[in-house]
């Protein structure tokens, strides 16, 4: 019986160590789209500090009603798409949060498992000795038996 309960913690230790790597690697995908998001909206507002620049001296050199309409537009768009990344951003980030409690959880799951197979061992073990014991003290007796008779 004791062997069946340590097969099937064995088994189910196999299936949380799989989880927790399954987490583990979508943990860092998520972690790598972060990165990937933040970078790309870095690249937005700089792409957008080198426009306002050239408007600048531009405008120093003089501009007409239609050009500055055309640049106040692409402007409107820009920030536009800076901030639907800054949507991207947090996004990814609540999605780092959720896969780090899901890797937490999964790692939490597998220790208890650990502790469990380690309960198991330990009671075989102390099962398995008091056999041994008992064959010892048998053995003994025996031997004793034989001695005197």
């Amino acid at each position: 019986m004791a062997t069946q309960s340590s097969n099937v913690l064995n088994m189910l230790k196999e299936i949380t160590v799989k989880e927790v790597d399954l987490a583990a690697e979508a943990l860092a995908r998520t972690m790598k789209a972060v990165t990937e998001a933040e970078s790309k909206q870095a690249l937005l507002i700089e792409y957008r500090q080198d426009y306002v620049k050239n408007l600048n001296k531009i405008l120093e050199a003089g501009m007409g009603a239609e050009a500055y309409q055309n640049f106040q537009s692409f402007f409107k768009k820009l920030d536009q798409a800076i901030n639907g990344q800054s949507d991207v951003v947090a996004m990814t980030k609540q999605q780092v949060t959720i896969q780090r409690q899901l890797w937490q959880e999964s790692q939490r799951k597998k220790l208890s498992y650990d502790v469990l197979s380690q309960r198991s061992d330990k009671r075989e073990q102390k099962v398995e000795h008091k056999r041994d014991q008992k064959m010892m003290d048998e053995l003994a007796m025996r031997i004793s038996r034989t001695k005197h008779a």
